[in-house]
């Protein structure tokens, strides 16, 4: 059971909104930041990391991708999947490395896990027109 929850998370990252990576763009676009809070609770600070393609175009929406690190809800990092958010980025979309509560650093459940993880969904689809995300199923 506990190898089944370390791996749980990992595969609901592929909740499908976007990827990508953010070093170049053909034309900058001020309005598209690298990294952002998402959240803030109990005095604690979320922030979800940002991968744009090189070559964003102004007003053209693009697929996107959210990743949720693996660690059982223990710990973690959203360094564990930055190579497959840039891989996806030279492909097109735009990712989301999400940072959420884990009872390693936060002293949390799995339930603020999951809430966080709620958060950042809403907050990206919130926000989809702002990182020129398309969002295909509307809630």
């Amino acid at each position: 059971m506990k190898n089944f929850k370390s791996k749980v998370l990992p595969v609901l990252m592929f909740l499908v909104l976007a990827t990508a990576t953010s070093q170049k763009r053909d034309t900058p676009i001020p309005s598209l930041p690298d990294e952002i809070i998402y959240k803030i609770i109990d005095g604690d600070t979320l922030k979800m990391q940002v991968i744009y393609p090189d070559k964003m175009k102004p007003k053209k929406e693009y697929p996107a991708i959210i990743f949720f690190f693996g660690g059982g809800w223990n710990g973690g990092t959203t360094k564990q999947f930055e190579d497959q958010a840039k891989y996806f980025a030279t492909r097109g979309m735009v990712g989301f490395l999400v940072d959420y509560r884990v009872k390693s650093r936060h002293q949390t459940t799995p339930f603020e896990a999951v809430s966080d993880a709620k958060s950042a969904m809403r907050f990206v689809r919130g926000n989809a027109d702002k990182f020129q995300i398309v969002i295909l199923i509307k809630l």
